[in-house]
């Protein structure tokens, strides 16, 4: 577990291939901070199960031993599987007292492994939440690091890598995803601190992981109007990252103007808070008339005579490409519905939607396309026809999916235009409700007085 294994690399290749299948974008920042031939704790944060480790895993070069809950180890089946996958426990007061020493094995292998100038992960906040907003710390991280380096005099050269993720949804299908790598904690630095009192010095560090996370991750930390900054970001957050530039990407831009509307909608609470509610009333009314109109609030926009020319050009566009959706579906869709309908059905809690979206249905689509691959291949007699549908139809079911988008978005433009033609009245009051929020949430961020009051 402490070596590298080439078994373990081709199986990455190979679970990266279908992480890139299931997302529209994965952006990496930030990986030039991964220090080489040095031991390495990676910290993310943690907000979508299963899906935080492989988008830490599948965008950097190590192959890290994870630190994670005992619970997960409770199936006996699975732990040789969880071994291979260099993924050990920890236990919690929850999993029994009595369970708490099997600890000193866990952190006594993750010492050698940092010995060794490999890496280690685990999550500073040992829960996940499902919301874009980080919890308190705890002290493993401090404590695995100052073991290591005690042990050895601080010459180990631990360095504490701070890791970003941020998704565009938690749990839909073809999904973006941001892996942001922050620069690395040198723990030999605290050398002097450590000596002095353990204690202030695990704080010490613990805090400044925490902090750096807040660089890396979009974090609202509001609990009362959680949601309402979420629609705030999708009300203006497009109009205010065009005047911003983090990134010619365009989702990286948008991610890192998102964080700063946030951070000074927060700013503008604190200063302002009967404003602030007002606004927020404002905004519940503009949801649900967009509701009531069958409309999201994103999706909703005055159609102006470019708009028409380009809804024409994405029909004919629409048409031409029916065909290769059509050929993608037939083979993906069955799938896709059946393994969504079973995991919403017996899925309660939604933060693990896309985990077990992924597991059944990495399973489901490779049992059936190598089926389709086999009994084509049978009927044209052709080893290497199947073969080749076996290889190609992952990415025409890819295609298919984006194309389904394509068109969802061409509905939501015909479903615009009549509504403005057909429902004239609740339509200009709801564009003219859309462009006062806008006007409002732009000037509260983009006024510097009240941001650096």
């Amino acid at each position: 577990m402490e070596n590298w294994s080439r078994a373990y690399a081709f199986v990455k290749i190979l679970v990266y291939y279908i992480f890139w299948l299931s997302h529209k974008r994965i952006a990496v920042l930030g990986a030039k901070n991964i220090p080489k031939n040095k031991p390495v704790i990676f910290a993310p944060n943690h907000q979508n199960a299963l899906m935080d480790p492989l988008a830490v895993l599948l965008t950097n070069h190590t192959q890290p031993v994870w630190l994670a809950r005992a619970d997960i180890f409770k199936v006996k089946f699975t732990r040789p599987i969880l071994r291979f996958m260099k993924i050990v426990p920890v236990y919690r007061i929850r999993d029994g007292k009595e369970n708490l020493q099997n600890n000193e094995e866990t952190f006594a292998l993750a010492v050698r492994v940092l010995e060794n100038k490999q890496a280690i992960a685990l999550f500073p906040e040992a829960v996940h939440t499902g919301k874009r907003q980080m919890v308190d710390h705890k002290k493993a991280i401090p404590r695995i690091a100052f073991l290591a380096e005690e042990k050895n005099n601080f010459q180990l050269g631990v360095q504490v890598v701070p890791v970003g993720i941020y998704y565009s949804h938690y749990w839909n299908f073809n999904r973006c995803v941001i892996v942001s790598y922050g620069a690395p904690i040198d723990v030999s630095g605290y050398k002097k601190a450590f000596q002095e009192n353990e204690y202030a010095a695990s704080i010490s560090l613990r805090d400044e992981i925490y902090n750096a996370l807040l660089s890396l991750t979009l974090n609202i930390h509001s609990r009362e109007f959680y949601n309402e900054y979420e629609q705030i970001s999708d009300l203006a957050g497009k109009r205010f990252s065009k005047n911003r530039h983090y990134d010619d990407d365009v989702f990286i831009n948008r991610f890192f103007s998102d964080k700063e509307l946030t951070e000074k909608m927060e700013t503008f609470e604190k200063q302002d808070p009967d404003t602030f509610r007002n606004l927020v009333s404002g905004v519940h009314l503009f949801y649900e008339r967009a509701k009531h109109l069958g409309l999201a609030g994103s999706q909703i926009k005055k159609m102006r005579i470019r708009d028409f020319i380009s809804l024409v050009l994405k029909v004919i566009a629409g048409v031409v490409s029916l065909p290769l959706f059509l050929v993608g579906f037939t083979f993906s869709a069955p799938q896709f519905l059946i393994s969504r309908f079973i995991i919403r059905k017996k899925v309660n809690d939604a933060i693990f939607l896309s985990s077990f979206n992924m597991v059944i249905g990495t399973l489901l689509f490779s049992f059936s396309y190598l089926a389709f691959s086999i009994i084509i291949g049978l009927l044209f007699q052709s080893v290497s026809l199947a073969v080749f549908l076996f290889l190609i139809m992952p990415l025409l079911g890819k295609l298919a999916y984006q194309l389904f988008d394509f068109y969802v978005h061409i509905a939501l433009q015909i479903k615009l235009i009549f509504i403005s033609l057909f429902r004239r009245k609740q339509a200009a009051i709801l564009f003219m409700q859309q462009k006062e929020l806008e006007d409002k949430i732009i000037d509260i961020a983009d006024n510097s007085i009240i941001f650096e009051a």
